[in-house]
């Protein structure tokens, strides 16, 4: 299975950085999973959803893969990574079939 690139979400990233500024750094991992809105996008958005449900994940499944990536999905935000980077890492964890049979019911 390999997944679409989508485009960056700038005006997310942008409104998340700007929530952040708003609150001190030391909680950037509750402004990052407010509202789930970087799986969202890529979930609903972007369409992962669909080849991702063939494969057996839901979306339960699919934000359990996200608790694993906050300190990229930090990064990313930070401009420390890339948005290909941020969703290879993203993509590898999907694909590795331990992790799979421990999510995908």
């Amino acid at each position: 299975m390999k997944l679409s690139i989508p485009p960056e979400p700038m005006k997310l990233k942008n409104q998340i950085i700007t929530q952040k500024g708003l609150i001190e750094s030391r909680i950037d991992t509750l402004t990052i999973w407010f509202g789930n809105r970087i799986p969202s996008y890529l979930w609903k958005e972007s369409g992962w959803s669909k080849q991702l449900k063939k494969e057996g994940y839901n979306w339960q499944s699919f934000l359990k893969i996200f608790s694993l990536h906050k300190k990229e999905m930090i990064k990313w935000l930070k401009n420390t990574i890339s948005w290909k980077e941020f969703l290879n890492k993203i993509e590898d964890t999907i694909k590795d079939p331990i992790f799979k049979n421990m999510t995908v019911s």
